[in-house]
């Protein structure tokens, strides 16, 4: 899975960022994304926890086609580190983890699946990786800790895990 600076950023500010590491084992960052959690977040709450998991299970990949995110960048008009994650996702065949909706959208329209913060907080919990009361309460948390998540969204995530 490749997983995007949002993701990482929500998950280490409310102490849940090794439900990645339970559900998927490793993720793949670039290096862009690394720049923003923690070179760039130093200070910040949770960049400690990113930056330690960095090597571990967090895995920074170089992309081989730095020149076609520049074209990326030209043609679609989009950010220097959202094509990144996009050429990533295309080269290593994986889906991408955001919670960026122009993210999402572009990723899609070349063919990359992209799953949704919220959606992993589903899948963690039919997979059996947490409970259902830890799956209300990690997007409880997020939606605290200042994610954007639209209030029928919400209930319909809580909806969904009332029903699995």
């Amino acid at each position: 899975m490749i997983v995007d600076s949002s993701v990482l950023i929500h998950l280490s500010r409310i102490g849940k960022l090794t439900l990645l590491k339970d559900f998927f084992g490793k993720v793949l960052i670039t290096e862009d994304v690394y720049r923003e959690t923690v070179d760039e977040a130093k200070g910040r709450t949770g960049a400690s926890a990113i930056e330690k998991a960095c090597g571990k299970w967090i895995v920074v990949q170089k992309l081989k086609k730095k020149k076609a995110i520049d074209r990326m960048v030209e043609l679609e008009g989009i950010e220097g580190a959202d094509a990144s994650l996009i050429l990533l996702a295309e080269e290593s065949g994986d889906k991408l983890l955001s919670n960026d909706h122009a993210l999402i959208r572009g990723a899609r329209a070349r063919g990359v699946e992209g799953w949704w913060l919220t959606s992993f907080v589903l899948n963690a919990y039919a997979k059996g990786t947490i409970t259902k009361k830890k799956a209300k309460q990690v997007l409880l948390e997020l939606v605290e800790s200042g994610l954007r998540l639209a209030p029928e969204v919400y209930a319909s995530m809580l909806r969904q895990l009332d029903a699995m």
